[in-house]
């Protein structure tokens, strides 16, 4: 990894959260009412990193952005061919979306790394997810990104 990247992560105090990722299915069952089911079908790791210049600016056009994106991308893409084939995994970018984190007034930018499966989508996550969960938080930890 480049020092330019590890300073980059450094600069903008880099963290991620994890949560689960769910969906909500409908059944009906022959009955005009449906059932609403929810499903945990994965993991959003969400990578955040603050704003340097504290303005209220889409992190989009910001190459620091576009490096950080670029790079978990290739992350995502080397785990890939690592763990089960079962697991899908997805670099989600929000070029449009800046966050206000009003504990530490800081502006942050995030980038997801959704972690599912193509089991279908009444299946829910088990021990394939859970690993894939863990590789791309080993793979996080070597650049020096923080769980928060």
């Amino acid at each position: 990894m480049s020092d330019n990247l590890r300073s980059l992560i450094k600069e903008h105090r880099a963290f991620y959260e994890v949560l689960p990722y769910y969906l909500l299915l409908e059944e009906r069952h022959g009955s005009s009412s449906a059932v609403t089911r929810r499903v945990q079908a994965g993991f959003d790791v969400e990578i955040y990193g603050v704003n340097i210049k504290d303005e209220f600016m889409v992190p989009g056009p910001d190459p620091h952005y576009a490096m950080g994106y670029a790079q978990l991308q290739k992350i995502v893409e080397e785990v890939s061919h690592r763990v089960d084939h079962s697991c899908y995994l997805e670099v989600i970018p929000f070029h449009s979306t800046f966050i206000l984190d009003s504990r530490n007034q800081t502006v942050e930018a995030m980038i997801r790394v959704r972690i599912s499966h193509r089991r279908g989508v009444d299946q829910p996550a088990g021990l394939p997810e859970q690993h894939t969960l863990e590789e791309i938080e080993n793979q996080l930890h070597g650049l020096g990104i923080t769980r928060r």
